[in-house]
Order: structure tokens, then sequence, then C-alpha cells
């Protein structure tokens, strides 16, 4: 008798709990898009990949306080690919490296056909320039680091 008093008595809170944790709901705005009805479009950024040319060097010393370059095997030449970043209205190439990481890279681009803007090093500075702030509303909360 004494445990169904208990399991009634937890019971009842819990539910009084649980019910009282329910808050009334915000409407909130809703869209309805239609991908296919495109009402504009950003000039496009061309991404290649470029390979240039290296030849290996190293440093020989030749004096006590003197050093030259040299090329460590005559004839031996090799190729770096690098990403090269183009944008239509613009004679400029952009370099990046291969090594770059992935996320790194996806933000670049994305801040950069989002707003416009061109990447320029430092990134730190372009991205101050290419913020997503620059285009959505004061009210609108954007995540950065998604």
């Amino acid at each position: 008798m004494k445990m169904r008093l208990v399991f009634l008595i937890l019971g009842a809170t819990f539910l009084f709990v649980t019910c009282t944790q329910y808050r009334e709901i915000q409407p909130t705005r809703t869209r309805n898009l239609q991908p296919s009805e495109v009402a504009a479009y950003h000039p496009p950024i061309t991404l290649n990949i470029g390979w240039v040319p290296y030849q290996d060097q190293k440093l020989v010393k030749t004096g006590k306080n003197e050093w030259k370059i040299v090329k460590t095997e005559a004839g031996k030449q090799g190729a770096v690919p690098f990403i090269l970043v183009n944008y239509a209205d613009s004679k400029d190439t952009v370099f990046l490296d291969m090594n770059m990481d992935n996320a790194m890279l996806g933000k670049l681009i994305k801040h950069s056909l989002m707003t416009q803007e061109p990447i320029k090093r430092p990134f730190t500075e372009f991205f101050e320039v290419a913020s997503c702030q620059k285009c959505h509303p004061a009210e609108v909360k954007v995540d950065f680091d998604k």
C-alpha cells in the first residue's frame, strides 16, 4: 500500500513538472522557395587547377659567412598544383595552396560568392570586408562558424 502511494505521488509530481514546462508556441516566418525561378545571379567565380613548375634548390656555403643557392640535380624538374581563383570582372588571379584546410577553402569561396568581394590576403582582413553581416539585416543572427 505504501509503495502505491509513493508511485502515485511520484507520478503526480512528474506530470506537474513536465506539463508546466510547455511554453506557448511562437509563430515563425516561413518562405516558399521556387529554385526554378531564379531572379538574379551574382557574377561567377572560376576555379581552376594550375601546375607551377619548380626545380629543387639548396643552400651551399661558399665562404665563412657566404652562401649561394644552387640546383640540387641538374635537369630534374617538377610541378606543384595550385587552385587559381578568377573573377569575371577582374584580371587578377588568387593562388591558393592545395594543402589549405577544406573548411577554410569552403569559407573563402562561400563568403566571396555571397558578398561578391574577391578573395584577398591576408584572409583575416578579407573576412572583415566580406562579412555576412554586410548582407543580412541586423535582426538576423548569423552563425559564422558553419
